[in-house]
């Protein structure tokens, strides 16, 4: 791959995986019946549109690995300083465009959901624990926005496995986190049998926590196959066959994202998907060229913008537009989501522009 900030490859395959959650969420909404046919037998619209969130954890687990193993000649005798900047630095960068998103479902539902100002009140204030990523912990609070769930998980197993990278990066990387894997993934699909669903309660924390943990460490372990791989001088036969077997990878894990399959199978379908994203950051695909412009960056961009702003948005057409057909509501839920990301963007640009409440808070800073 060209040198680049980003993957261009990854960076469209969030943008795609997201359409695919979001695509999820509508059916979940609008599908009261069970499954929804596109008319096509045994092919459904997105009831297990859910995997694409699989994908961000296996990226953000292979990122993180990348991280650390960039920083392996840097001294961490501070690690826990370290550690503290790298986590506030992480949650400076998503929170704004969380709170935009927070801001309006805590708005849209509260309004649709409560009939009085007491209730909406209410309502508002029991969403203090999904403001701060603290849901996953079992605060009782009201999980407003249910997608910053991921948010919350990917913080914390950031924030468990970075000292472990750090000092311990070839055992953690190459050992031990092929065995969280297995035994995080393992112990679902026997408790569970699916990856699906993030509220269960474990006892000791949300379901969901299990899931990010798992899929983080096998992202991890992606990235030291990853290095292996690119170390092999494969010849233009074998990247083409490597570049085959990657669109077959994500073939599948789409083919399984519109089936109405067994849950259980969503298990080999990580790990499919797993096998792909490796080869997509190596550089043995011939075609990766093609991505390597700014759109795809923008998509990657996007993905996070269509995956938070989506829930108050089909809540809007939900209420507004109840009598609608199903393929309406799924095109003004898009259309209203890819609206609230746009101006997401802008509005949160605007802010790290202006810094309007740094100048009015501290003498001398965002000047």
């Amino acid at each position: 791959m060209s040198k680049q900030a980003k993957n261009g490859r990854v960076e469209f395959l969030r943008f795609i995986f997201a359409l695919g959650i979001l695509f999820f969420h509508i059916h979940k909404r609008f599908a009261v019946d069970g499954n929804i046919s596109i008319g096509i037998k045994g092919i459904y619209f997105f009831n297990h549109g859910y995997i694409g969130v699989e994908f961000f954890f296996l990226v953000s687990g292979y990122l993180l690995a990348a991280s650390a193993y960039a920083k392996s000649n840097m001294p961490c005798q501070y690690i826990g300083t370290e550690t503290a900047k790298m986590m506030w630095k992480k949650i400076k960068n998503v929170f704004p465009y969380h709170l935009f998103a927070i801001i309006l479902t805590v708005i849209v539902n509260g309004y649709f959901l409560h009939n009085t100002a007491k209730g909406r009140i209410a309502y508002a204030i029991d969403s203090w624990a999904s403001l701060f990523f603290v849901q996953i912990f079992g605060f009782d609070s009201s999980w407003v926005n249910k997608l910053t769930w991921y948010l919350d998980v990917w913080l914390v197993v950031t924030f468990i496995f970075w000292y472990f990278l750090r000092k311990h990066y070839d055992v953690f990387v190459k050992i031990v986190c092929p065995l969280i894997a297995l035994f995080v993934l393992g112990y679902m699909s026997h408790e569970y049998h699916s990856l699906a669903g993030i509220d269960g309660w474990t006892g000791h924390f949300y379901k969901c926590f299990l899931r990010g943990l798992g899929e983080m460490a096998l992202g991890c372990s992606a990235y030291s196959f990853t290095r292996q791989l690119n170390k092999i001088n494969f010849t233009m036969a074998g990247k083409r066959i490597l570049a085959v077997l990657e669109l077959a990878c994500y073939l599948l894990v789409l083919r399984y994202a519109v089936t109405g399959v067994d849950p259980k199978y969503s298990f080999v379908t990580l790990f499919i998907m797993c096998v792909g994203l490796i080869l997509t950051f190596s550089d043995v695909n011939p075609c990766h060229r093609i991505f390597d412009k700014p759109v795809f960056g923008w998509c990657g961009k996007m993905s996070l913008l269509i995956y938070l702003n989506q829930f108050y948005s089909i809540r809007l057409i939900q209420s507004l537009l109840p009598a609608a057909s199903f393929p309406v509501k799924v095109v003004l839920c898009t259309l209203t989501t890819f609206v609230g990301a746009l101006v997401c963007d802008k509005v949160v640009a605007f802010f790290i522009k202006t810094k309007p409440f740094t100048k009015l808070m501290i003498e001398g800073e965002g000047e």
